[in-house]
């Protein structure tokens, strides 16, 4: 509900959605669950290896990120970018895939990512801790690449863990 009346606002603001991302029907080919597993995790691979050229064989250009970072731009190029924050940031960042499950044109990832703090990160200064953070993301497959992807992560519990909130 909450997503649909998030699009329907874009929407009505003028913002549409790339043709890949708008129409399921403009597939010809979603692939077996087992072919769109091996691609998804080739999109974990790129954060795990730090390579931004993988997202390449991964991602559609036009790759729709829901919801964006705060000042990510938008498509396969704003991902690329985003990742220089996250490393800049998390020098070790990690993730660790925990579950895959696919259905249809779909694919869910439960993961773990593990990192170390060494550059500020939302107003936290650097704090040399490692932190914990668990991720679930549904990947949306169309034609051999993602075309859209759902996410959320528990970043609260990763600033308890950096410091930038204080206990209970």
């Amino acid at each position: 509900m909450r997503t649909s009346l998030i699009i329907a606002g874009l929407l009505a603001a003028g913002f549409s959605l790339p043709a890949s991302a708008q129409s399921p029907s403009r597939c010809t080919a979603i692939g077996t669950p087992a072919k769109n597993i091996a691609l998804v995790k080739g999109f974990y691979r790129a954060f795990a290896t730090h390579s931004k050229d993988q997202l390449d064989t991964v991602l559609a250009a036009d790759w729709v990120d829901v919801p964006m970072a705060p000042g990510q731009e938008p498509g396969l190029a704003g991902m690329k970018a985003a990742m220089d924050g996250y490393y800049a940031s998390f020098p070790d960042f990690t993730p660790t895939n925990d579950d895959f499950i696919a259905s249809g044109d779909k694919v869910v990832v439960r993961s773990t990512i593990t990192a170390t703090q060494r550059g500020a990160f939302a107003g936290v200064p650097a704090s040399n801790k490692r932190i914990s953070v668990i991720a679930i993301d549904i990947h949306r497959i169309c034609n051999g690449r993602i075309v859209q992807t759902w996410h959320v992560e528990d970043w609260l519990s990763g600033m308890f863990q950096m410091g930038g909130l204080p206990p209970k």
